[in-house]
């Protein structure tokens, strides 16, 4: 049986994105945890309510990967000032089957932790799959 070393994360697209920009535009990027691992996309500005990245990352699985999440944080890039929070999602990797073809699937976007606000924030598109890289370590006696 193999375990898996990395997880894939593909973001593709998001839609229903709360417009942020002064000018009824948003300059959105992704940022993506796993763990310690850290990745952003890239940011597209002045887009509006949807938009693509198919932006793809390579993140080690910390070592209690079963109780591991991939955290995708959506936000609006301001130049001037703290960029604005869009949207989060949590993905248990529990949540997945390491044996299966990795599959696309359209998350609804959430609020910051702690907070129980249930308006509509918009949704993110995702392709997590999971990758064996072997280590320079050799085992032996």
């Amino acid at each position: 049986m193999w375990s898996p070393t990395h997880a894939q994360v593909l973001v593709k697209r998001a839609k229903g994105l709360k417009i942020k920009g002064k000018n009824g535009s948003n300059d959105p990027f992704v940022t993506i945890g796993l763990g310690k691992e850290k990745f952003q996309t890239s940011v597209i500005e002045k887009s509006g309510d949807s938009v693509e990245w198919m932006e793809q990352c390579e993140l080690i699985i910390p070592n209690k990967g079963n109780t591991a999440e991939v955290v995708l944080t959506v936000l609006h890039r301001n130049f001037l000032g703290v960029d604005e929070f869009l949207g989060r999602i949590a993905l248990p990797l529990s949540d997945f089957d390491h044996h299966e073809k990795p599959k696309s699937k359209w998350y609804p976007l959430e609020c910051k932790p702690g907070q129980k606000k249930n308006d509509y924030r918009g949704d993110l598109e995702v392709r997590v799959g999971f990758t064996v890289i072997a280590s320079d370590k050799v085992g032996g006696s």
